[in-house]
């Protein structure tokens, strides 16, 4: 069927009949930026964008915005951003307050409201003072500067009519003064403190103000009237050159410029302007933003360009080459005409005619309505194939529609010209062969795309099944496989060089020659992603749209080039694309756009990225270049950022902390921190860097040295300390241990020792009281018994006696006796003993009624040799009246038992004499026997016996006895 165009013609539609407006990101409340009226925007040194705003003033550090502000600041708005020589960023009010920054606050430098009169007034620097224009009456001014240290205020020497307050270079400012005949362009010298005349300009009524720019070295000046419009352009160079303005620029009120390359941006009340200069005159090339009133603009450290608006906020313009063509969300199908004309389809039905040149769009007023599902355009026929869910036509060159046969196709995907008449057909049902008069079918399996190979003239279908070949004839030839695999593509396009490129769905795309694969490009070796949305062959190039970005694929030295959503991409999701000589037309979601492919890559590198801020212990501290931690106190967290806008999706932040790390650990997603909770002791260095996947590039930053150290506790000296304490008290234990030993076995054997001596006494003691004396007396006295035949008293004396001796053996065995035998025995031996002195002998045995006598105990042999004494020395050379008293006493304190010998004797003096003549250096046995046992008893028993012995004398001075006192611990 066929069908005349004629009556079937174009329609016009003005989508964006003017110049393209490129992609920009609108900065909202969304971003974290609460305020649409925007007064001026500034960029420090360090890379940070300031913006005053009529809410105040707010900081972007690249990653958010923060709104620095002050407690005495009056009004909101805040105006007039500028920086001194310490990169410290000032702004003032019509309050007439004046603000600078200063680590990350806003503080007040003065009030000068009774000075400025709530006037607008510009400011700027010079030498360290802050210099500002007050108006005294209409025509009149002067010209106050402000030291910054001392804040001492003082009049510069200079007339300034103006109403700004000029450029400052250093120690010079260039200003404007008004006078009845013209303006003065005149310079003020803070060293000379003199000011010199330049040039000037006649006077015009309509001109009024001047506002001051510096390009290129050289001073724009520029004059409008009160009305900020009817402008004029003067450039200074020696000498004022007035540039001719064009006559959309003439009417608009001009707020700022700036340069960039060979581009000027003018900031106006319709929209910013770019614009070339040459020979003393500017054109406008592009209007950006039209319709809105532009304050001011700048690019940042990262090369994009920020607009601030009067009452839409910011806008930020990544690349400028990257343009909005058309707002269509609808687009299904593209397909390139020739390299001025794009034809663009869309599910509604509808086929527009795109020019390149014109930026116009024309519709055909031809549509059945259904989705437009793929259009094909033949060089060779010079035809359109136009394929939708309900129609299958040709357009020829002649603007004739040829109806085509689609009866047994169904969910055609895409349509790929063998000839000027045939095409092959990919179906949800299988592969068809289309022509003028027929279709036919060559493959039965659902199908996804297919390739006409110009180079092999080859035909290549891909199907469920996997990647066939077939000849000019339609015969399949063979399946094509890597290593015994099937090789599953949704998509083909053929380079000049006639390499076959095929998109796979997530193992990135492979390139295909003779049937092999020569070619491997995935995110090993340059694709930012393996996932592929489309791909399009452009002469010896490859063009893939991944979902990370859209990169230009070098064939001939394997190096890629990559627009992202940094370079302004609002959509990974790009559906087709089309080459139409320098111009790259791509669509997604959110409409169509294109660039110029030799202007629209920007070879920027991400900025250098720095620590934002640190915690530790969740606290937040001092940024430093170096960390000093007890291991106890390591838990510390790094911020990352870098300045400038900046899209997170193609960049990732990497670290590795030297010493604990062996590798490059890649933060997942948009983390931009790494923190530790605790770290082991030792030296580290934390490393860290900025990647941008989508075109490889790399940048570190500073690196952060840490030092770990372990508490006291866990050092080496502490454990050092731990151990040579513990070994010396195990060392010192056990020497005490076995002092303990050596002192309790010398115990034991001086205890040994005086048992042994304490025996050897006791028998001393017996063998004094058994001397042979005493032996001798005794038996005398019974064989004087027996002479006189007294057998009885013999046998009494005897039977004592024989006692005597049994209880002196008796107790010889025991170390204590209780106090009853020791009264016991002394009663006997006594009794014995005045037998042998007959009459001429008296004693007494007293005891205290308090003592009981047989639960205290005394050592034995010990009382009775003082007695012996008492009488062999005291009473024996006594010539009568011998008397001798034993007594038995308790202490005061009741701890003591006090036993008293008393003897009426001669005296020890007396007795000493007799002992000399008689015996040659004679000692008393027993007495010498006792004081060694009283020695050994006191060691022995750990108490005190105390033996006193005390002379007696009567009134004369004579010698009447001895008292011996005896105190026995009880």
């Amino acid at each position: 069927m066929k069908k005349s165009l004629f009556g079937i013609y174009f329609l016009f539609l003005f989508l964006g009949l003017s110049a393209q407006e490129p992609l920009s990101i609108h900065i909202t409340d969304k971003n974290g930026f609460p305020d649409n009226e925007v007064y001026d925007l500034l960029q420090d040194n360090e890379g940070n964008i300031w913006i005053s705003a009529n809410k105040g003033l707010f900081k972007y550090d690249g990653k958010k915005f923060k709104q620095l502000t002050h407690p005495k600041k009056q009004g909101r708005s805040l105006l007039n951003l500028n920086l001194d020589e310490r990169n410290r960023v000032w702004c003032n009010n019509l309050a007439g307050q004046f603000f600078y920054v200063e680590d990350d606050e806003l503080k007040l430098f003065g009030n000068y409201q009774n000075l400025i009169k709530g006037i607008f007034t510009d400011f700027t620097f010079l030498n360290d003072k802050l210099v500002f224009k007050i108006k005294l009456a209409p025509g009149k001014a002067k010209t106050i500067s402000v030291d910054l240290d001392t804040k001492e205020k003082s009049t510069l020497l200079m007339d300034n009519n103006g109403n700004s307050i000029g450029l400052s270079l250093r120690d010079t400012l260039y200003y404007m003064n008004n006078n009845l005949k013209e303006f003065k362009f005149q310079l003020y010298s803070s060293v000379s403190d003199e000011t010199k005349f330049l040039r000037s300009i006649k006077k015009e009524k309509k001109t009024y103000f001047s506002n001051f720019f510096k390009i290129d070295n050289q001073f724009w000046i520029l004059r409008s009237n009160k009305h900020h419009v009817n402008v004029r352009f003067f450039r200074y160079d020696d000498a004022l050159i007035e540039i001719k303005v064009p006559d959309e620029l003439y009417k608009l009120r001009i707020e700022n410029i700036i340069k960039k390359g060979d581009s000027y941006y003018l900031s106006t009340s319709n929209g910013l302007y770019v614009c070339t200069y040459k020979n003393n005159e500017i054109f406008v090339e592009q209007n950006y933003l039209k319709g809105d009133f532009i304050t001011n603009s700048l690019f940042d450290v990262n090369d994009n360009l920020w607009v601030s608006t009067l009452d839409k906020s910011i806008f930020i313009i990544p690349n400028e080459q990257l343009k909005n063509v058309s707002e269509l969300n609808s687009i299904s199908a593209l397909a390139k005409k020739n390299d001025t004309i794009c034809y663009v389809g869309t599910r509604e039905g509808v086929l527009y005619e795109y020019n390149k040149l014109s930026n116009q769009f024309r519709k055909s007023d031809y549509s059945d309505g259904f989705f437009i599902r793929s259009l094909s355009y033949n060089e060779r026929s010079k035809s359109l194939l136009y394929i939708s869910d309900e129609t299958i036509f040709k357009i020829d060159r002649n603007n004739t529609i040829n109806k085509l046969n689609n009866e047994y196709t169904s969910g055609i995907k895409n349509a790929e010209p063998i000839n000027e008449s045939t095409f092959v057909l990919s179906c949800s049902n299988g592969t068809y062969i289309l022509g003028d008069l027929k279709t036919s079918m060559i493959m039965d399996k659902r199908a996804y795309t297919s390739l006409y190979s110009r180079s092999s003239d080859k035909i290549y279908v891909s199907d469920v099944t996997g990647l066939h070949k077939y000849d000019r004839n339609y015969n399949k030839e063979k399946e094509i496989r890597i290593a015994e695999n099937p090789i599953y593509t949704f998509e083909m396009s053929e380079s000049s060089n006639g390499i076959i490129w095929l998109a796979t769905y997530d193992k990135g795309v492979l390139g295909m020659r003779n049937d092999s694969i020569v070619k491997y490009l995935n995110n090993t070796n340059g694709l930012a992603s393996n996932v592929i949305n489309t791909i399009k062959a452009d002469g010896n190039y490859l063009w893939v749209a991944t979902e990370k970005g859209l990169q230009y694929y070098n064939i001939a030295n394997n190096s890629f080039q990559a627009l992202t959503q940094q370079d302004g991409i609002n959509s990974f999701a790009i559906k087709h694309i089309e080459i139409l000589g320098n111009t790259v037309l791509f669509n997604s979601h959110l409409g169509l756009f294109s660039f110029d492919k030799e202007k629209g890559f920007k070879n920027r590198n991400p900025q250098k990225p720095y620590i934002e801020s640190v915690q530790i212990q969740e606290k937040d501290t001092i940024i430093s270049k170096k960390y000093i931690l007890p291991q106890v106190e390591s838990n510390i967290q790094f911020n990352f950022n870098i300045k400038g806008y900046h899209s997170n999706q193609t960049l990732t932040y990497q670290y590795m902390l030297e010493g604990v790390d062996k590798q490059w650990i890649t933060l997942n997603g948009e983390a931009d921190y790494v923190k530790y909770n605790s770290l082991p002791d030792g030296s580290f260095k934390l490393r860290y860097r900025i990647v941008d996947d989508s075109k490889g590039m790399i940048t570190e930053g500073d690196n952060v040295e840490i030092k770990v150290t372990l508490p006291f506790y866990k050092t080496i000296l502490f454990w050092s300390i731990v151990f040579t304490t513990s070994l010396s008290i195990i060392v010192l234990y056990y020497r005490r241990r076995t002092k303990r030993l050596k002192d309790a076995q010398k115990i034991q054997l001086e205890k040994a020792e005086i048992s042994r001596d304490l025996v050897f006494s006791q028998l001393e003691n017996l063998r004094s009281q058994m001397n042979p004396h005493f032996i001798f007396n005794a038996l005398n006295s019974i064989q004087d018994y027996i002479i006189i035949n007294e057998k009885r008293l013999a046998r009494e004396y005897l039977i004592k006696f024989a006692k005597l001796i049994r209880l002196y053996l008796d107790q010889s065995r025991k170390n204590q006796i209780v106090l009853e035998e020791e009264l016991s025995t002394l009663n006997i031996y006594l009794e014995l003993e005045k037998e042998r002195f007959e009459d001429d002998f008296n004693y007494e045995i007293v005891v205290d009624e308090n003592l009981n006598v047989n639960d205290i105990y005394v050592p034995s042999l010990l009382i009775q040799p003082y007695v012996e004494n008492a009488l062999k020395h005291g009473l024996l050379h006594k010539m009568n009246n011998k008397f001798l008293s034993v007594s038995f006493v308790k202490s005061n304190d009741q701890q003591e038992m006090i036993c008293t010998i008393l003897d009426n004797g001669i005296g020890r003096e007396a007795s000493a004499e007799i002992n000399k003549k008689r015996f040659k250096n004679h000692v008393s046995f027993a007495t010498s026997a006792n004081q060694k046992r009283v020695q050994l008893l006191n060691t022995a028993m750990n108490k005190e016996i105390k033996v006193n012995t005390t002379d007696l004398y009567d009134i004369a001075g004579e010698a009447s006895g001895t008292k011996v006192t005896i105190n026995l611990p009880l």
